[in-house]
Parts: C-alpha cells; sequence; structure tokens
C-alpha cells in the first residue's frame, strides 16, 4: 500500500469530521456580536450613521439563523443515532433553558410595576407594560404591535412557535420536510418582499401588520433549517463545501453583510433585507463547516465567548437595564450619548451573569437527563432561541 486514501474517503473525510464535531467554536463570538449589535441599536441615541442605529436591529436575524440551523442539527444527529426523535425530551431541554428565567423577568417586573402602582407611582411604562403582559405571557407578541419594555419579545415568540411546530415535522414527516420547508420559506419571502400587502389591506392591517411580518418573519430560521439539512447530508454537503470551505469563505460574507447594510437607503426591507439574510446563512454555514478559518481566533477571544454564553440573558435584561441607566444618567444630569450604551452593557452583563450562575443554571444542570448528544457552542441558546 502507497498510504494514499481512495478518493471518495478523501471526499467524505471533511464530512465526517463536520458529523463528529460536538462543539461549534464559532458560534459563541457570533452570538455575541449579534447581541452587540442589538444593545447598541436600543441605546444609542444619537444617530450618525447606519453603524450607529439603523442596523443593529439585523443581530436578531443572525440569532434566528444560528437557532434554526443549531435546533435541525440537534434533531437530525438524534435521529441517526437513536432511529427516532425524542419530542418529550426535546421539549423538556427547551423548558429548562427558556421558561425560567424568562417567566421569572416577567413576574419580577409585574411585582415592580404592580407595587409602584398600588403605592400611587402609576406609569405610562408600567401601563404599557400590563398591556402587553398577556401576549408576552402566551408567546403571541410576535402577531401584535409590540410596546413596552416587552417589545423585544416579538422574536422569542417566533422563536417558540418555531419550536412547537418544526421538530414535530422533522419527525413525522421525514421525507416531505424539505418541500414543506421550501414552501414555506417561498410564502416567508413573498411576504418580505410585498407581495401579500394587497391581502393584508383587505383583513385591516395596514401600516401596523404584526412585528414578525413587518420585520424579518421566519425566513432566517428556516434558512438555518435549510442549512442544517444541507451540511447534515454527504451528497448536499460536498456541494455546500465548495462555496462554505474555502478559507476566506467566513471572511467575504461578513464583509458582504457590511456592505450590504452599508447602501444608503432609510428601509432595507424586501431584497436587500432577503441578500443580508441569505449572507447571514453563508457567515454561519462557513463558520461550522470548518474550525481553522481566518475568524475563529477574533470569535474565540474571551469577552465575546463570555457574552455569548449570556447572550440569553443579555438580550432579556438589556432593555430593563437600559431603563435603570437612563434614569440615573437624567436624575445626575449626563446629557453625553457614549454613557448609555457602556453602562447599560455593563450593568445587563452583570446582571445576566448572576442570573445565569445562580439561577439558570439550577435548571440546565438537569439538561443532561433528556440529552440528545446534540453538537451545541458553549450554550446553545441565543437570545430567546435555541
Amino acid at each position: 500500500m502507497n498510504g494514499m486514501r481512495p478518493a471518495s474517503e478523501g471526499r467524505a473525510a471533511p464530512w465526517e469530521a463536520f458529523r463528529s464535531q460536538r462543539t461549534f467554536g464559532a458560534l459563541d463570538g457570533l452570538r455575541a456580536l449579534s447581541i452587540l449589535a442589538v444593545l447598541w441599536h436600543h441605546t444609542w441615541e444619537i444617530p450618525t450613521g447606519w453603524w450607529a442605529t439603523e442596523r443593529g436591529f439585523l443581530g436578531v436575524d443572525l440569532f434566528f439563523v444560528i437557532s434554526g440551523f443549531l435546533i435541525v442539527t440537534l434533531l437530525l444527529r438524534e435521529r441517526d443515532r437513536s432511529g427516532d426523535v425524542n419530542l418529550r425530551h426535546f421539549y423538556v431541554r427547551r423548558f429548562l433553558r427558556i421558561f425560567p428565567v424568562y417567566y421569572g423577568l416577567l413576574g419580577a417586573l409585574a411585582l415592580v410595576f404592580g407595587l409602584a402602582a398600588l403605592a400611587g407611582h402609576r406609569t405610562s411604562t408600567g401601563e404599557s407594560f400590563f398591556d402587553s403582559l398577556p401576549w408576552a405571557l402566551t408567546y403571541l407578541s410576535n402577531w401584535v404591535v409590540p410596546t413596552s419594555l416587552l417589545s423585544i419579545t416579538w422574536s422569542l415568540a417566533a422563536e417558540e412557535q418555531f419550536y412547537l411546530v418544526w421538530p414535530p415535522l422533522e419527525r413525522w414527516v421525514r421525507g416531505a420536510v424539505i418541500p414543506i420547508l421550501l414552501l414555506l420559506l417561498g410564502a416567508n419571502i413573498a411576504i418580505q418582499l410585498g407581495a401579500m400587502d394587497s391581502l393584508w389591506a383587505a383583513w385591516g392591517f395596514v401600516d401596523d401588520k404584526p412585528a414578525m411580518l413587518r420585520q424579518t418573519g421566519f425566513t432566517p430560521i428556516m434558512l438555518g433549517v435549510l442549512l442544517a439539512h444541507g451540511l447534515h447530508h454527504q451528497r448536499s454537503f460536498a456541494i455546500l463545501a465548495k462555496v462554505l470551505r474555502p478559507s476566506a469563505a467566513v471572511v467575504v460574507a461578513l464583509l458582504a453583510i457590511v456592505g450590504v447594510c452599508s447602501l444608503p437607503m432609510t428601509d432595507i426591507g424586501g431584497w436587500p433585507r432577503l441578500v443580508i439574510h441569505l449572507l447571514m446563512t453563508i457567515l454561519v454555514g462557513a463558520a461550522v463547516i470548518r474550525e481553522d478559518h481566518p475568524l475563529m481566533p477574533a470569535l474565540r477571544v474571551r469577552p465575546l465567548v463570555l457574552w455569548g454564553t449570556l447572550s440569553y440573558g443579555l438580550y432579556l435584561f438589556h432593555m430593563p437595564c437600559r431603563m435603570a441607566v437612563d434614569g440615573v444618567l437624567g436624575a445626575v444630569g449626563v446629557e453625553a450619548p457614549w454613557p448609555l450604551p457602556v453602562l447599560t452593557l455593563a450593568l445587563t452583563t452583570g446582571v445576566a451573569w448572576c442570573t445565569f450562575h445562580f439561577f439558570e443554571t439550577r435548571f440546565l444542570r438537569l439538561k443532561h437527563r433528556f440529552s440528545g448528544g446534540a453538537p451545541s457552542s458553549t450554550t446553545t441558546t441565543i437570545p430567546g432561541h435555541s
């Protein structure tokens, strides 16, 4: 023997290496960049260009892509290993990861605003909170116009609805799951491109279309699902690898996202946002298909790993923390724009770290009992999402 591997084995090696990965080391860093963009969007109050305020909300879209990819990769690998998807275990894991801190926050805010109202300090913030609370409690806030501190829960609701619908499809309609995915993806793209506007008008929706439909829909989540399926199967992996495996692919995708986001337009809805979603999918795919890409050292620096690990808590707590910081800065007469984002990030990081280590981990320790052996990064959860 000359020590050379057969050609077929050489082609399979990258796919086998991907399938054997237990962690995706770049995703904490990508999650961190996403949550930092969202915090920046919600705290920098003086518009000075797209990089300051107008595009930070796109961090949620990247969260969605990551979530769809990770959750479905988990399900596909569990099915390959055991022959089935244990939905009970899946939903218990989601419950342990998402519900305790989410409902804990809602309860704490209800207590604060309720006690303030009883003490005669009724505020518009408190009133709008209680108006939005039923939608947040039932994960339906993506179907109403978002208001109050709970406006961010529209994305959590969209994610939870994805959890309810998609895992059963992966289990029970295996052969038809890709056609269903493409059909739903096409419908969402049509909505994003405005093809359904006349229908919304006939139903009474004009400028107050549900936030989910107004902003992003399920498109990035489903693109993440499509990526998971594409990388899971050897034949489609080989096709995608031609685009995703070159070492420069992850850098090119990131620069392309920045370029599209830099276009001088007030509204990036429609085609520009769809292009951004596709580029985000390429970015995630290029970041996970191999671990030795050029961005990996930057994405694994300690602050980014920390923020990526705490990303769910950062997302949940950043608006209440912003309100607290804003109140203190107003009380002491600080008018400069930079202390608000800096102090909000610092306070939110501290709150998220404390709740993660002293509250969330009590529930997360139970997850191993219901583990599907899924790949992950330090934590497979994105803001309200995986």
